[in-house]
């Protein structure tokens, strides 16, 4: 039971996530690179279909995605997330 409610909450965070970038990258970018992450689907309005692999990964698979594309901007947006989420361990 435990696992399903932590499924859920990385399926809002990486929703989130991938919504804040939307807005800083342009809604291309930010699913191009969501969506080189393997193991997850991703919906075009940014929200986290399904999960095929282990939801802690994806996320911090994403999140490098966007560290690497602008950095400290996504450094931020990233620990404002854990700061809401706190069900999720820090990446």
């Amino acid at each position: 039971m435990g696992m399903e409610k932590s499924a859920e909450d990385y399926k809002q965070m990486l929703t989130d996530l991938i919504q804040k970038q939307m807005i800083v990258l342009g809604p291309n970018i930010a699913l191009d690179k969501a969506r080189k992450v393997q193991g997850v689907q991703i919906g075009d309005g940014g929200e986290v279909i399904k999960f095929d692999a282990d939801p802690h990964l994806i996320l911090k698979g994403v999140a490098n995605e966007y560290m690497m594309l602008s950095g400290q901007i996504a450094q931020m947006t990233l620990n404002t997330l854990l700061e809401k989420y706190p069900g999720i361990n820090s990446l």
